[in-house]
């Protein structure tokens, strides 16, 4: 028999109340009036939940000149109602394959403090400490921003298990970490909650937190984040993703072309992080330039184990024949799967992101790509949108789950 659920008034005044925060988030400043009339809530419960958030000092009333929506209306104004961005803060941390990237963000997403650090090790016995280190140190150097923390938002990169606090990568990267109490370790030694989340899927919460703008008029939309890895988590209602199970969206895991090339930790061959990831486009660079094709990189970067992507960009932009020809059909690939994905879900956006598209020819190899593959018209496909969230982008990410988790929700 299934369980049934009810509801107390304790349990109904936070639910009230978390609706008033994700409304006034997602579309303040607003009314007490408006507020009401969007929740389906009375006007004294609107208030009363207000009352106390502004003495929590979390909200403030605007003054009248900010209030004013039209200067020549009559009678009296409305008196609006938003959030105070600084009077709660959260820490994003990105335990990333190349750097640690961390940032303390205001409510709306504003970088107030950041650093980098070394990569972390892969034996979990000496990342931890390493981890913990890095933690007392930011509590020590920034105490007045520490004392406002709501909670720390971890990200990594794999699959990662955001209800257990647990990486669960099978059997591929950093197998030393999975299935260890990492965000509760980190949780006892910080005194703060903890959210770990995959690192694409939290800079999907940054872009529905963050970057309103892009999505506040397509309940639905893709993220899709191309690196070392490629993975593309759905959001419906802008709201909550679509699979809760914590593998959802690791599409660098389809099969696209079936005994296709391989790669070492890339899951089974002919996958389309084998394909299209950065790290096997530099994979292939680097095979050329251990052989005989002619392309620019020799003289850009004799020593293939020091080419990086940025070179690859820079000899694509110049014209190199080879290394256009594998990102085209690296791109190509990439939006034979997003086509699929939008014949399935049909995400009204797909945002896109990743080093690779700071080369705008890159955007248009993509949209070529979806479009051939699409079996609906122009008018039909999703827009495509490029969102670059920069070098501490897995950071903000890490912020933006830990507010939608401890502030949004708690």
């Amino acid at each position: 028999m299934p369980t049934m659920r009810g509801n107390n008034l304790p349990k109904v005044k936070q639910q009230n109340e978390e609706s008033i925060k994700a409304l006034l988030y997602r579309f303040g400043p607003m009314s007490r009036a408006e507020m009401a009339e969007r929740l389906e809530l009375t006007p004294p419960t609107i208030t009363n939940i207000v009352g106390e958030l502004i003495g929590a000092g979390i909200l403030r009333e605007l003054p009248p000149d900010e209030s004013a929506v039209n200067a020549h209306s009559v009678g009296r104004k409305p008196i609006l109602v938003d959030f105070i961005a600084e009077a709660r803060l959260s820490l994003g941390i990105s335990l990333g394959r190349d750097r640690t990237h961390w940032c303390i963000t205001d409510l709306r997403g504003r970088i107030l403090q950041k650093g980098c650090e070394p990569i972390m090790p892969d034996r979990y016995d000496d990342m931890l400490p390493r981890l913990l280190a890095l933690v007392q140190r930011i509590r020590a150097e920034y105490p007045a921003e520490w004392a406002r923390l709501f909670g720390l938002g971890l990200v990594m990169p794999g699959v990662v298990d955001p209800h257990g606090g647990v990486l669960r990568n099978n059997g591929s990267e950093r197998v030393d970490w999975c299935d260890m109490a990492l965000a509760k370790a980190v949780s006892e030694a910080a005194g703060l909650p903890v959210r770990m989340e995959n690192n694409v899927r939290g800079r999907t919460c940054a872009v529905t937190l963050f970057h309103p703008q892009l999505v506040a008029d397509c309940p639905t939309f893709a993220f899709c984040h191309v690196s070392w890895g490629i993975a593309c988590p759905i959001v419906l209602r802008s709201s909550s993703y679509c699979g809760e199970d914590y593998a959802a969206g690791e599409i660098g895991h389809m099969i696209v072309v079936p005994d296709g090339p391989a790669m070492k930790d890339c899951g089974q061959p002919g996958s389309l992080e084998a394909l299209s990831s950065t790290r096997a486009i530099l994979a292939r660079c680097r095979q050329a330039l251990a052989g005989d094709t002619p392309t620019m990189l020799r003289a850009l970067c004799p020593d293939p184990a020091q080419l990086t992507l940025e070179q690859v960009l820079m000899v694509q932009a110049q014209g190199d024949a080879f290394v256009c020809g594998l990102l085209r059909e690296s791109l190509r690939y990439l939006g034979i799967a997003l086509s699929n994905i939008t014949a399935f879900l049909r995400p009204a956006r797909i945002v896109i992101g990743g080093p690779l598209f700071r080369y705008a020819p890159n955007v248009d190899y993509l949209r070529l790509s979806m479009r051939e593959s699409s079996f609906l018209s122009a008018e039909h496909d999703p827009q495509l949108v490029v969102l670059d969230l920069g070098e501490y982008g897995g950071a903000i990410g890490g912020a933006a789950v830990c507010l939608e988790k401890f502030f949004l929700r708690g």
